[in-house]
């Protein structure tokens, strides 16, 4: 199943509201580094990016607002696009990821985060 809805983000543009999707799987990967961000353009830091990379230089990033993990990211190293470069988003704060993108969509800190 996994596969299979992975093959099917190769052809998503923009977002797409589907089954719940996954959070990437950190085994193999260490944190490298941790930074704050501005998630919703509002010119304040609010959103802490823990990005966590493998061997193969593949990077995975959290995106989290007070307290909440909201969004994940994806992005195969020597793979510009394709099933493992995405970004998945918790749109409602439920826990569940419903919301896909590609690495180079815009999307903000859901409304109910702030």
């Amino acid at each position: 199943m996994r596969a299979i809805l992975m093959l099917s983000l190769t052809t998503i543009l923009g977002v797409a509201q589907a089954t719940p999707f996954t959070p990437p799987d950190l085994t193999g990967f260490n944190q490298h580094d941790e930074r704050e961000a501005d998630g919703d353009g509002d010119g304040q830091n609010e959103t802490t990016l823990g990005q966590y990379l493998n061997a193969n230089g593949d990077s995975i990033v959290s995106f989290t607002s007070n307290g909440r993990v909201w969004a994940w990211s994806l992005d195969t190293r020597g793979d510009e696009s394709g099933p493992q470069n995405y970004v998945i988003r918790d749109s409602n704060c439920d826990g569940t990821f419903d919301e896909v993108y590609g690495l180079d969509d815009e999307f903000h800190v859901p409304d109910c985060v702030k």
